[in-house]
């Protein structure tokens, strides 16, 4: 446990200090559109990683699934941003308009769905991943793995109690699948801030 929580707060601070860096980099102008992107999605991510040791540690699994999928969210963000050009993004956001209403094409608004295709092709496995959480998050199979056990004979029980302990190494792995989407969300802030710095 002490290994999968170290992971964690690694993590954190190398958001960190890519918030200093990107900070004091683009001359600590806190109205510089990659400044602020870059605050939005950091702060986002530690958040979420700050969460997920406290479902780590109590070995809630429903919880640790749905910051999974928030940290996927955050990559379906990033590559919003990379295919529509930070400038019209963050308008977006000042507008209050959402990029599914976006029309690529006649039938091909920009979904999560489409969103998702594109970063897969980028980095294979993320649907998968992104699959997996969607399916913890709603009821599904998933779901239902997680409240039903076996008793000291054998037979099925319902259990309710807060955690999943007997699933520690699935958790464990969901430990290092958040770790991987992390790593991917740092590779796409950097593709945006160097194709943002080509403009």
């Amino acid at each position: 446990m002490k290994e999968e929580i170290k992971k964690i707060d690694s993590m954190i601070e190398e958001f960190k200090k890519i918030m200093d860096t990107i900070y004091y980099a683009r001359g600590k102008n806190i109205n510089d559109r990659i400044v602020i992107l870059s605050a939005m999605i950091i702060k986002k991510t530690i958040d979420i990683l700050f969460m997920s040791k406290t479902a780590l540690k109590n070995y809630i699994i429903t919880v640790q699934i749905s910051l999974l999928r928030l940290l996927c969210d955050n990559c379906l963000a990033l590559e919003s941003v990379l295919e529509l050009g930070l400038v019209k993004y963050m308008d977006m956001i000042n507008n209050k308009e959402q990029v599914n209403q976006i029309m690529l094409t006649e039938d091909q608004n920009m979904s999560d769905g489409y969103l998702k295709r594109q970063v897969s092709q980028k980095y294979p496995g993320f649907d998968k991943l992104y699959r997996f959480a969607c399916e913890g998050v709603h009821f599904s199979k998933q779901t239902l793995g997680g409240v039903l056990k076996k008793d000291i004979n054998d037979n099925l029980i319902i259990d309710v109690e807060a955690g999943n302990k007997e699933l520690k190494d699935v958790i464990f792995s969901n430990n290092n699948s958040m770790m991987t989407i992390c790593k991917v969300i740092i590779d796409m802030l950097k593709n945006i801030i160097k194709k943002e710095e080509k403009r």
